[in-house]
């Protein structure tokens, strides 16, 4: 059986630094790309065209393939479904678990196979530029933080089956970014000086006018209410309006801050700093790495509730769900936090994945 490593190839210095660290230990290594939407740049001919010509340099094959269908009904759909229910979803966790790393490599599988570059029973591992590590712990593979904490993206992967981590390399885990644009520079690595991605790559301009167009809603203005019920103003349609949101208000004797957003009302409700936040909160659709006997009781960890949040001391209790993948978890917080429902909550020991899943 032989092993193949194909590489999520954009062109830019990451994927093209990952590209001279993994080409030294494996012979066989093909390029990839996928459409997820077009007309986007993310997916866009110079991107594609970019990436294929790297890996003409490398002599090595580079597949772009269409998987925007696909995209479009795992993705697309659910974030516009979300942000109509009055959620802030975060696509790029869906998309890391649905299309990037099992649709779209499974669709790369069966190409490579059709052209003879693989064989069925040949193993196919899988790259990308993505800052975060794979670690071993009493013989379990985990997602870690990576070594540059400034990029890490562990939270993004933290939807990855923990069954397809034996098959993943991430090989700029353990670099610093600075380092990485340094060593590429003197390579003279063309991409050292190409643009980085944004997180929702598929949609160009406000959320809110992506989400009208998508929909074919029109989206009417309401009315903006404090936490005891008072009218304060009038706000331009509840889509353009997501929990914690300070700016964009149009409200005076401020600072306010977005509390609630209530679709079936059309409403927005706003409240004081010591206004924002809760003690605790339910977590549903959720993904772990550690050992089912871990959660039978409860868990003490960190939680880490957007992006780029700090992270927050919490207990975490388990509640069954039948069937099994309907269970849901119960946050307890020391601290009182902003908390967004659409967001992932991701736990974490340390530098180390546990789980996580969509805060309810």
């Amino acid at each position: 059986m032989n092993k193949i490593l194909a590489l999520g190839m954009s062109g830019g210095v990451d994927s093209s630094m990952a590209l001279e660290y993994l080409k030294k230990d494996w012979p066989v290594i093909v390029g990839a790309n996928h459409v997820v939407w077009h007309g986007v740049r993310c997916s866009s001919p110079e991107v594609i065209a970019r990436a294929a010509d790297l890996c003409a340099r490398e002599n090595i094959p580079f597949y772009c393939l269409d998987v925007s269908d696909e995209f479009n009904r795992q993705v697309a759909s659910a974030f516009v479904k979300d942000y109509l229910d009055g959620l802030t979803p975060n696509p790029c966790v869906i998309c890391n678990r649905f299309i990037k790393f099992t649709f779209f490599y499974d669709r790369l599988k069966e190409q490579l196979i059709k052209d003879h570059i693989m064989n069925p029973d040949d193993q196919l591992y899988y790259s990308t530029g993505h800052y975060v590590r794979i670690v071993e712990r009493a013989g379990r593979l985990y997602l870690a933080k990576a070594k540059d904490l400034s990029k890490d993206q562990s939270y993004m992967l933290y939807r990855l089956p923990q069954k397809l981590l034996s098959r993943c390399i991430f090989p700029l885990g353990d670099k610093l970014k600075a380092d990485i644009k340094k060593e590429a520079a003197n390579m003279g690595v063309p991409a050292s000086s190409v643009k980085e991605s944004q997180d929702i790559c598929f949609i160009e301009g406000s959320y809110g006018e992506f989400i009208e167009q998508y929909s074919g809603r029109q989206f009417k203005p309401g009315f903006i209410y404090d936490m005891q019920g008072n009218r304060l103003g009038q706000h331009r349609g509840y889509i353009h309006y997501t929990i914690g949101q300070r700016k964009g208000l149009g409200l005076g004797s401020g600072p306010w801050y977005v509390t609630q957003v209530i679709p079936e009302k059309n409403c927005v409700i706003v409240g004081r700093e010591d206004e924002q936040g809760q003690y605790s909160f339910k977590v549903r659709d959720l993904n772990w790495f550690i050992e089912p006997d871990s959660l039978k009781g409860p868990l003490s960890c960190n939680v880490r509730v957007r992006y780029n949040s700090g992270e927050h001391p919490c207990t975490v209790t388990l509640t069954p769900g039948t069937p099994p993948e309907e269970a849901t978890a119960y946050v307890m917080l020391e601290e009182k936090t902003v908390i967004t429902p659409g967001q992932s909550a991701v736990f974490y020991d340390g530098d180390i994945v546990l789980g996580g899943g969509i805060i309810a």
